[in-house]
């Protein structure tokens, strides 16, 4: 349901080390086969196509549920990401070693956080769904293409803090990665190499910390299906997409109605059953009434978990600015 940032964190050297380790070598791309080059002139990063901090359109246009306050955007994400690269990058050159690692923020996902509101009760953007059915659009599942450092086994070490793993001998099991030596041509490798050098240079949240808010945004969620006024509005939701001739008990089985041909534009009778749904949900107000049932049970979770959670928000909140100054440095 939701784009999880926990892998946007550890991605920063990780992803380029895995290609390195798997065989990818310099011009190689970082993200899936057959990504698109970025169009001549086009910035690599082009923050309007990031997810809005709120829905700006639709059934869901400008709800923010309250444990969002304590999720770590995109934004968030994407600092944090960039400071460990650049960081990587200058921990690597004090070993001699020049590198320059992909950018962070070049394949925005559909949402800011964890929360997911845009689709968190299913669709909500009749414009969206006229023209893309339960698909998105292209621009945020095209996968551009960029460069990967070619670094020999032993810079990887000094990167990653570990040796490459050999190539598996079965297919589907890895073979695990050997620790990195003491040094690199007589200077000493940090602990975890120059990753864990640069995430403990930005003191990045621990991962418990958003594993924390994420069970309770799972939770809620879960939770607020049992509502009677959800069960209520959901059953009214159902009973309006018979009319239309679709049968599902809920929005989330809509999507199998007629199932969206992944890669292709959405078909007529996909799109028909996308607007089918959004139409009943506005017809029975099942989002309104979803939504403030789960706010209520978001409110009291905060209430039980207030010091953690405070604590959480503010070692994100100090790794963000930690980071947005090593990049303005």
């Amino acid at each position: 349901m939701t784009w999880n940032k926990r892998t946007g964190i550890a991605a920063v050297a990780m992803a380029a080390a895995t290609a390195l380790i798997t065989g990818c070598g310099a011009g190689t791309a970082s993200d899936a086969a057959g990504a698109a080059p970025v169009a001549e002139n086009k910035p690599m990063v082009d923050k309007a196509n990031w997810p809005k901090a709120t829905p700006e359109r639709g059934l869901a246009k400008g709800l923010s549920l309250p444990l969002e306050t304590y999720m770590q955007t995109y934004q968030d994400t994407v600092t944090l990401d960039q400071a460990s690269r650049k960081l990587q990058e200058k921990c690597m050159a004090d070993y001699g070693i020049a590198m320059e690692l992909p950018l962070a923020g070049v394949t925005p996902p559909p949402n800011d956080n964890d929360a997911n509101m845009e689709r968190r009760y299913g669709l909500t953007d009749g414009q969206a769904a006229a023209q893309y059915g339960y698909g998105l659009p292209e621009v945020l599942t095209r996968q551009v293409r960029q460069k990967m450092p070619d670094l020999t086994n032993e810079q990887v070490e000094v990167l990653t803090g570990h040796s490459k793993p050999t190539a598996p001998h079965k297919p589907g099991v890895a073979t695990a990665a050997e620790p990195a030596p003491e040094s690199y041509k007589g200077k000493k490798i940090h602990p975890g190499g120059c990753y864990g050098w640069a995430k403990g240079k930005l003191k990045q949240p621990a991962s418990e910390d958003l594993e924390f808010v994420s069970e309770l945004n799972g939770n809620s969620f879960t939770q607020s299906m049992q509502a009677p006024a959800v069960k209520q509005a959901l059953s009214a939701w159902s009973q309006c997409m018979k009319t239309q001739g679709y049968t599902a008990p809920t929005p989330f089985e809509a999507t199998d109605i007629v199932p969206h041909a992944e890669g292709g534009p959405a078909s007529k009778e996909e799109i028909a059953v996308a607007l089918a749904e959004i139409d009943c949900k506005e017809k029975t107000d099942l989002v309104a009434v979803w939504f403030a049932e789960e706010t209520k049970i978001q409110k009291s979770q905060i209430a039980e978990h207030q010091p953690k959670l405070t604590a959480a928000r503010t070692r994100n909140t100090a790794a963000v600015a930690t980071a947005t100054a090593e990049l303005a440095g």
